[in-house]
């Protein structure tokens, strides 16, 4: 009885102490600038956002330092999309979002588990997206086009925390196609527009 409840105890020390999404699920609303501050983590995670203003929406990330380290977000007007945090370092920790903005928002902190299936070869979006897909193995080609008129850049990730490859990047209207890393489970999509991507 005492190996099981020291076994149990044991156990749970281990969660509280295992690096996880600790925001995950939490919600933050707002109307204006805002600093969120949160248990600072270096586990990446994701960020669904929403705003209505008609000005600047710009969402960077700190440190414990108080140093911004990652720009998410840097629009003009309404804006809804899901985007990466500490996608691509391992040595990043973060302790505050930072929110600039003149109309109403919301953020919605999510575990990469909730981020977008890419489950079929073909899959249509619009804006900022995450999409989680089985491994790829051997060689792969991933198809894009985008309708918008600003930035349109996707990048995949062979495991979140480590550095992305950059497949593309193009402002307006693209369609083209390139080769897609063998072993990628993670693709950021930032556009704004709408977009497909086909994998081969």
């Amino acid at each position: 009885m005492i190996l099981r409840s020291l076994a149990v105890l044991a156990l749970v020390f281990a969660t509280l102490l295992a690096p996880t999404a600790a925001h995950a699920d939490k919600s933050y609303t707002g109307i204006g600038d805002q600093v969120l501050r949160i248990r600072s983590t270096k586990s990446p995670g994701l960020l669904t956002l929403k705003h209505t203003g008609e000005s600047n929406f710009i969402v960077t990330t700190v440190n414990s330092s108080g140093k911004q380290e990652e720009l998410l977000v840097n629009e003009i007007g309404s804006y809804k999309g899901t985007v990466l945090y500490n996608g691509d370092r391992t040595d990043r920790s973060i302790a505050a979002v930072q929110i600039k903005a003149d109309g109403a928002w919301s953020v919605v902190f999510k575990p990469l588990s909730k981020a977008r299936c890419w489950c079929a070869a073909s899959l249509q979006g619009s804006g900022d997206q995450v999409l989680e897909l089985p491994p790829t193995r051997g060689l792969r080609t991933v198809t894009a086009a985008h309708t918008g008129e600003s930035n349109f850049i996707v990048q995949s990730y062979t495991r979140p925390g480590s550095w992305g490859d950059l497949l593309f990047n193009e402002i307006g209207s693209y369609q083209g196609k390139t080769v897609l890393p063998a072993g990628t489970r993670l693709v950021t999509v930032q556009a704004d527009g709408s977009w497909t991507l086909t994998r081969r």
